[in-house]
């Protein structure tokens, strides 16, 4: 087969670029010809290129498993797949997933892998009834899929379940991997930055870092923040999505629009976390979380929601204080606390770097080298070395 592989996720900016850069840059290393097929999310004033990626496909997929431009996204891949001699399709996000292994039915019978990483079911403890339709589509597509890639245990231990007595192969890697030593050793002017986003320097900083959707909850950690009644604490939010107006008018309506920065997508999240005191992450369904760990490679202790994904990396009371989403009081307390007790915050911040050597991105590479080896043709000699 050609020396070709495929990334598929629902969109390029808010995903591709955000996880799987340093993979395609494996394969390139390997010597493939790589290319992403996602939906286009790039703002006007993007740069538009995917680094380490030769051809860039454009297919809308809707997150909605209801929508009928879905089947126009399976037409359109199928097509493509056909189309193109992929030794192997690495896909990722539910719907896209889902296409794309129907999609690939024929050409999987010709020789094609495809390896499916779930960045956390749908379906879960605790998960909603409406989550059945997740579980049912998953249950369905597993003879179409040659592994799965989980990122926590106990999606781990449903992807077991589900896979049995099949032929699909199931794994477990700490999440895609955050180059924790970069961001350690990222030399910051805390003052000039805090500046330059209108943060008075001394301050107090409270910091998130996602999508402005209504699964990060923000609402919880805007009501939180109004509730610790500090005027001279500020909340800076990184991230751009459907819900940022709601967010804003938000902030005006608790009144304190003045100390809430929304400060869009930034490239420059390493720098900066090093301006942050407590890290806030309230989300109500995460698969791993990616930012937190982002955070902690700073030494910034976590206040965030008790959720599968989330308890892979924090510890309540150790490096993290872990809270039910909503418990928008038990959010407030933590955050008076911890800006109380310099001693405290030091303590966790220091136990929070400590913990995310696991999480490293060189150990995530390693670990998924070792998944594509069985899956591709390269030989023992040329493997890279990381």
């Amino acid at each position: 087969m050609s020396k070709k592989v495929i990334f598929i996720a629902t969109v390029a900016k808010k995903h591709i670029c955000q996880f799987h850069i340093p993979y395609l840059k494996w394969f390139k290393e390997h010597g493939y010809e790589t290319h992403v097929c996602a939906g286009n999310d790039f703002d006007a004033d993007d740069d538009t290129s995917i680094p380490y990626c030769d051809r860039f496909h454009d297919i809308c997929f809707s997150r909605s498993p209801f929508s009928f431009d879905n089947i126009r996204a399976y037409r359109q891949l199928k097509k493509l797949l056909d189309e193109n001699d992929y030794e192997l399709i690495h896909c990722h996000t539910p719907i896209a997933s889902a296409i794309a292994r129907l999609a690939a039915i024929k050409v999987r019978r010709n020789g094609t892998k495809v390896l499916y990483t779930s960045h956390g079911f749908h379906f879960f403890k605790g998960a909603p009834r409406s989550s059945l339709i997740y579980y049912l589509a998953e249950k369905f597509l597993v003879p179409f899929t040659d592994g799965i890639v989980t990122v926590n245990a106990e999606d781990h231990e449903a992807a077991k379940k589900l896979c049995r007595n099949k032929k699909c192969d199931v794994y477990y890697v700490n999440g895609m991997g955050v180059d924790t030593e970069k961001i350690r050793h990222t030399v910051v002017d805390k003052y000039e930055l805090k500046k330059s986003l209108g943060i008075q320097p001394e301050a107090f900083t409270l910091l998130s870092v996602s999508e402005q959707n209504a699964n990060k909850n923000l609402g919880t950690a805007l009501r939180a923040f109004a509730k610790a009644n500090d005027p001279v604490m500020y909340y800076l939010i990184c991230g751009i999505g459907d819900m940022l107006d709601s967010y804003k008018a938000l902030a005006k309506e608790l009144g304190i629009a003045d100390r809430v920065i929304f400060a869009g997508y930034r490239y420059d999240i390493y720098k900066i976390v090093h301006i942050a005191d407590l890290f806030l992450f309230p989300s109500l369904r995460e698969g791993f979380g990616f930012a937190p760990i982002e955070a902690m490679s700073a030494g910034v202790p976590i206040i965030a929601s008790d959720i599968r994904g989330v308890r892979e990396y924090a510890v309540n009371g150790e490096n993290a204080v872990l809270l039910q989403p909503d418990d928008v009081d038990g959010f407030a307390e933590a955050i008076k606390k911890l800006e109380a007790d310099n001693e405290l915050r030091e303590k966790m911040g220091r136990k929070a770097l400590a913990s995310v050597d696991a999480f490293d991105l060189k150990r995530s590479l390693r670990s998924m080298e070792k998944i594509y080896g069985h899956y591709i043709s390269i030989k023992d000699g040329e493997w890279v070395k990381l």
